[in-house]
Formats: C-alpha cells, structure tokens, sequence
C-alpha cells in the first residue's frame, strides 16, 4: 500500500475544506464548546481544536488501511 501523506499536512487541509464549506453556507464565524474560534487558519487553532482535525485524519487512514488489506 502506497504510504499516506503527512498527517498534519491533511489535517491543514481538512480545515481548509471545513472552512470553504461554512463559508459557503453563509457562516462566517463558529466557536468551539470553550468559545474559541474555529474559522482561523489551521496554524492559529490551539493543539485541542487542531487535534480534532487530526483525529478525522487518523480516521480516514485506518478505513483506508482497513480496505487495503
């Protein structure tokens, strides 16, 4: 099986894609459940909001690991 790209790269860009999403439905601002704002770029996010992206990531990587074997 080819190796995955980086997950902290695919993390960057899953927020990307989540931010583009939102923003398309209008939402220009989302907090997190201890009020911090979401809709930064990933580089300003704090180690617990940027850990949810990287779980989603870790996700993906194990359903794709699972199908190739």
């Amino acid at each position: 099986m080819p190796q995955l790209p980086d997950l902290e790269l695919v993390a960057e860009k899953v927020h990307e894609a989540w931010m583009q999403t939102k923003k398309s439905q209008g939402v220009t601002t989302r907090q997190s459940e201890t009020g911090e704002e979401l809709m930064v770029p990933y580089a300003q996010l704090s180690e617990p909001a940027k850990e949810l992206d990287r779980m989603t990531v870790r996700t993906v990587y194990a359903a794709i690991e699972a199908l190739g074997s």
